[in-house]
């Protein structure tokens, strides 16, 4: 019989023998186990466990958010927060600035009218 031995539906590696091969998990603590096979299958092939079927086809690795991604995200938003109320800030300012020239001009146009 032939064996495939896979880890995390990679082949690793190729067993024949009559009794089904055992590798030790993988530093990770992954599982390695045997699937039988036939003479077509090679290393570095995946293993679609849903279907018992080896290809040279990989899915598309699904990312899971980290506790990192999950940081910058939080940065992100604090940072816009910032920028928002950094931005009403400076219109209020500016607001400000309007009125008193507004009024520093109404001072000097009567002060110069008034001599």
């Amino acid at each position: 019989m032939i064996y495939a031995m896979v880890l995390k539906n990679v082949v690793i590696d190729i067993k024949e023998g009559e009794t089904e091969p055992y590798y030790p998990p993988d530093i990770d603590g992954n599982p390695v186990f045997a699937v039988e096979t036939t003479e077509e299958t090679e290393v570095g092939m995946c293993y679609h466990e849903d279907t018992g079927n080896f290809d040279w086809e990989f899915p598309e690795p699904v990312q899971e958010p980290t506790q990192l991604d999950g940081i910058e995200a939080t940065q992100l938003l604090i940072m816009e927060a910032m920028a928002d109320q950094y931005e009403q800030r400076l219109e209020t300012d500016l607001m400000m600035m309007d009125a008193q020239a507004t009024t520093f001009e109404a001072v000097l146009s009567l002060s110069e009218g008034g001599v």
